[in-house]
Formats: structure tokens, C-alpha cells, sequence
């Protein structure tokens, strides 16, 4: 009871800071945190705190690996805008009454870019790299048999050039089977953790202490960069398993966001699953109740093959295609299999 507490706390402290911060869009570091990662979820509108079952519930809510009923590995992967790669790979154990265990890496690339100066807008002849990752821990058990609880530690690292900030940040949730069997609830918080700045051997530069007189000493000057706040979000979802057979499946959830970088909003998502979930297609609507102009993704739509082999054994490949405004779309093809 006193672990309980303690959460709910955490959660609740971690809702006032998220509150606090409303209205402050564009002003948060580690931004590629905020991407959506595996297709199933991508497809679904990210409306999936309450009911994701692969081994990105680490990134959406931790709580949920607590139900794992076997061993999973994932991979993802999506080529994003202007030459960018978003990728995402997780291992998730499940180890009886101990709880579940899990492994993460989130990473967006890009190719290497041509060094321009003053005196040489045409390029130097050298080149430069950017890139930006997530690792992560996860824990999660059940408390009682309807409700787990769990936490992803992760250690972020972006960096260009010679240069580079790091932080360290935690995603935290809850899970709740309710009493009416397929209603189920989640709640989490993601990205909560201390400021990130830059720092490094390019922020060195030669600096003029007296502009105004000739011949001083120039000596080395650091340029300081201000620290940002993470991405915090707080996200509340349900979801429910609306109608189950041995031929045809149908869940719909519903999700409510509260990022400290944009507008409050909530997405809603559906998956229909033929033939005991063998072949499935999904559907999602994020940020709904945004200003219009504000929105960014219109919506996503995505399908799935699911295969067990044997019992606690299976392969499961997942597509997602996300529209967004502005940018045009992003495709998204993600490999999980259960040992």
C-alpha cells in the first residue's frame, strides 16, 4: 500500500507539473521522445495506455508488461521526414511472481551533413553527424491480480558534431482490469525527469573581450546554452474489448493527453481481428479536440498478421501509415515475436 501511494503521488505531483507548463509549446528538449513507436500503436492513434500488448508499452506505459505471458523481442521502424530514420528495438521477460523485466533503445538518425562556414558556404570538405537515443530499464508486476504497476528508466543522449546533452527520465504507470470483463484502464506519465543541455568541445570558441581596442589576448569562451525541461506528458486512457469470437474481434479505445509542449487533446483508435486475430486492421484519430491549426496528424490507419506457432509462441508483423498536415506521411513496419 505504501509502493500504491507513492505512485499515485508521483503521478499526481507529476500532473501539476505538467498543468503548470501548459502553453509553453515548442520550448522542450529531447522532442524525439514524442514520436509514436510501433506500428500497432502508430495505427491506433497512440490511444493505447490501456491496452498495448508488444514491448513498446515500455515507451506508452510500463504497467502494461507486467501481463506478459511470454518472452518478447521487437523491432521497429519508420523512415521519417527530411532524410530521418526513427527506430525503436525492446526485449521484454516475464519471471513469474518477481515481475517483468525489460530492455529498450530508442534511436532517430540521420545521414551525415556537409560542414559550411563564413568563408566557405560551398562546404569544407568535412562532415558532420547528428543523432539522437533513448535506453531503457523497465520493471513492472502485478500488486494484485487486476492491477500492475510499473517504471522505465531511460538514459538520453542527443548529439551533433562534438557536441552532445544527456538526461535521465522516467515513464511510470498503472493498470486496471475493471470488474466488467474487457474494460480495462491506464494511466501514465512519460519523460518526466531533470533539464537537458548542450555542452561540449564546439561550444569553445575564440572570444574579443575589448571589440572596441586591437591587439588583445582572445581567449577560449564556452558558449552556455539554456537547459530545457523534458517533454513531460500525462496520459489517461480506457479501452475495451467489444466484442470477442473464434471468427471476428472488435477493441476501441479512447485516450486523453496532457503534454507540457502542446495543447491538451485525446485520440481514439479501433482494431477489428479476423479469424482468431490471424489478420487485423486498425484505425486511429489523434489529437482531437486541438485548435485546428495546431493539429498535426490527421489520422493513422494500419494492419497486422498474427501467427502462434505453439502456445506462448508466435510471430506478429505490424504496418501503420500516419498522415500528417503538413509533412505528407510516414510509414511504420514493426517484427515481434513470443518465446
Amino acid at each position: 500500500m505504501r509502493l500504491i501511494k507513492s505512485l499515485i503521488l508521483l503521478i499526481v505531483f507529476s500532473a501539476a507539473s505538467v498543468s503548470a507548463s501548459w502553453g509553453q509549446e515548442g520550448t522542450r528538449g529531447a522532442a524525439f521522445l514524442n514520436i509514436p513507436t510501433g506500428a500497432k500503436a502508430a495505427g491506433l492513434g497512440g490511444a493505447v495506455s490501456s491496452w498495448i500488448d508488444d514491448p513498446t508499452a515500455m515507451r506508452w506505459n510500463p504497467a502494461l508488461i507486467a501481463n506478459a505471458e511470454s518472452n518478447q523481442f521487437m523491432v521497429d521502424h519508420a523512415t521519417w521526414f527530411v532524410d530521418l530514420q526513427h527506430s525503436y528495438a525492446g526485449v521484454v521477460i516475464p519471471m513469474g511472481p518477481v515481475g517483468t523485466f525489460g530492455l529498450n533503445i530508442t534511436a532517430l538518425t540521420m545521414g551525415d551533413m556537409e560542414e559550411t562556414t563564413y568563408d566557405h558556404p560551398e562546404g569544407t570538405g568535412r562532415t558532420f553527424g547528428a543523432y539522437s537515443y533513448a535506453a531503457g530499464f523497465s520493471y513492472a508486476r502485478n500488486l494484485i491480480e487486476v492491477f500492475s504497476i510499473g517504471i522505465n528508466a531511460k538514459y538520453i543522449n542527443e548529439t551533433i558534431w562534438n557536441t552532445s546533452a544527456t538526461a535521465l527520465a522516467f515513464d511510470i504507470g498503472t493498470f486496471y482490469q475493471t470488474p466488467l470483463e474487457g474494460l480495462n484502464f491506464g494511466v501514465s506519465v512519460t519523460n518526466f525527469g531533470n533539464k537537458i543541455g548542450m555542452l561540449g568541445d564546439d561550444m569553445f570558441i575564440e572570444a574579443d573581450p575589448d571589440r572596441g581596442s586591437s591587439g588583445n589576448w582572445d581567449p577560449a569562451a564556452w558558449l552556455r546554452t539554456d537547459q530545457f525541461d523534458m517533454p513531460v506528458e500525462l496520459n489517461a486512457a480506457i479501452s475495451y474489448d467489444a466484442y470477442q469470437s473464434e471468427v471476428f474481434n472488435a477493441s476501441v479505445m479512447l485516450e486523453g493527453n496532457a503534454p507540457s509542449y502542446s495543447e491538451q487533446s485525446f485520440s481514439v483508435g479501433a482494431e477489428l481481428g479476423f479469424m482468431e486475430n490471424l489478420v487485423m486492421l486498425r484505425g486511429g484519430v489523434p489529437e482531437i479536440g486541438m485548435p485546428e491549426q495546431d493539429r498535426i496528424i490527421q489520422f493513422a490507419g494500419g494492419l497486422g498478421v498474427n501467427y502462434d506457432f505453439q502456445q506462448n509462441m508466435g510471430l506478429e508483423i505490424n504496418y501503420a501509415y500516419q498522415s500528417y498536415r503538413f509533412l505528407g506521411g510516414t510509414n511504420r513496419l514493426s517484427l515481434s515475436v513470443r518465446f
